[in-house]
């Protein structure tokens, strides 16, 4: 009985073995199978994931300026320190600071009454002395007086006529005038301060600002061209911000100095620009643009669509639905513009927004509603 009873636990010990391995073989193949599945699903893109939408645009030929550019300060074209002529109490101010004035429109007032009353004694001594001398004429006809004495009678009423226009001239400076027209900066002594010529700080500066002119240097390889533009017309200048992007005015060249600077190797140019919305104020750094030609037929692109790496700049060419790295060549920028002087032939599109990690070769469609293609500069009309 014993021997039977272990050979019948020996034969259900080898079944439960069996039955073990079999489960643990199926769990694995299932793992197995399972695992091949996910990554095949992860290893099939869909073609939405595949296919990335981009804002395109067409490269263009147009005709566009050939331009020098520099950096530029706004100066003055005439600027008055004003200071009084006499001396006296300050009266009465009749601006404020900071205010445009007219040329010949009154600023200050000084206290008049003493100059009233030297010019009305004065006045009374001319007449005297005119009335001496004619009396003396009379008198050297009979003998009564000499020559000398009529001579002498006459140089003092000439003395007299000469104190009272002195009177005069004193007396108006009391009004004190302005004799620009432009910007009026900061009042430096109030009224009821006593002023005089003696003084060392301006009772205020005028700036004229309206025309206003830009100083700027360019270097001295490019002065042949600019004088060469200069002598078939005026060479007009664009100023922008100092960023070079917004445009603020636009004049033309007036000044080329006569020498140039043998410690920088530039020469210093001056542009005359209207400025009537005063967005130019003296001091202010700009940028300038000198327009030298213009080139009829100019490949342009949108700014954003140049990219730089490596080896230089580039953009993306959109071919048979993909996106294609192409090298080119940037000329010049002008506002939201660049033109391109090689690496395209004017029949691309170009992506105008590269999206991160865009490679070449990557498959791209067109955006439903394409970035517009006529943005440009603008650069105010000529005056």
């Amino acid at each position: 009985m014993r021997a039977v009873t272990g050979t019948a636990a020996g034969r259900r010990h080898r079944r439960i073995q069996t039955a073990v391995v079999a489960t643990v073989a199926a769990a694995l193949a299932l793992v197995l199978v399972t695992l091949r599945y996910a990554t095949a699903k992860r290893a099939a893109p869909t073609h939405a994931e595949a296919t990335l939408m981009v804002d395109v645009a067409p490269v263009r030929t147009k005709p566009m300026p050939v331009l020098l550019e520099s950096m530029g300060q706004v100066v003055s074209e005439h600027t008055v320190q004003v200071r009084p002529q006499v001396s006296g109490m300050l009266r009465r101010v009749y601006f404020s600071e900071g205010q445009a004035v007219a040329a010949g429109q009154r600023l200050f007032q000084i206290e008049a009454a003493p100059f009233e009353a030297a010019m009305t004694a004065t006045r009374a001594a001319l007449q005297s002395a005119r009335g001496n001398a004619a009396r003396l004429v009379q008198l050297e006809k009979q003998h009564y007086v000499t020559p000398q004495d009529l001579s002498n009678a006459r140089a003092l009423a000439d003395q007299a006529e000469a104190a009272y226009r002195q009177a005069q001239i004193s007396l108006g400076y009391t009004d004190i005038r302005a004799p620009i027209a432009g910007r009026t900066g900061a009042i430096a002594v109030k009224a009821g301060n006593v002023v005089g010529p003696a003084d060392v700080a301006p009772l205020v500066t005028i700036n004229e600002v309206r025309p206003i002119q830009v100083q700027f240097t360019i270097p001295q390889r490019s002065l042949p061209r600019v004088r060469e533009r200069q002598a078939m017309q005026s060479v007009r200048a664009v100023i922008t911000r100092d960023d070079g992007k917004t445009t603020l005015d636009a004049g033309s060249l007036v000044f080329i100095d006569n020498a140039v600077s043998t410690s920088t190797g530039t020469v210093l140019l001056k542009a005359r620009v209207p400025n009537r919305l005063e967005q130019l104020w003296p001091g202010q750094y700009v940028g300038v643009h000198l327009e030298l030609s213009f080139d009829p037929s100019s490949l342009v692109v949108p700014q954003t669509a140049i990219q730089t790496g490596q080896s230089g700049t580039y953009v993306y060419v959109l071919i048979d639905g993909k996106a294609t790295m192409r090298a080119v060549r940037v000329d010049r920028e002008l506002g939201a513009e660049t033109v391109v002087s090689s690496g395209l032939s004017g029949s691309e599109q170009v992506i105008v927004r590269v999206p991160r990690g865009l490679r070449s070769g990557t498959r791209v469609a067109p955006a439903a509603s394409p970035l517009p293609t006529n943005a440009a500069v603008t650069l105010p009309s000529a005056e």
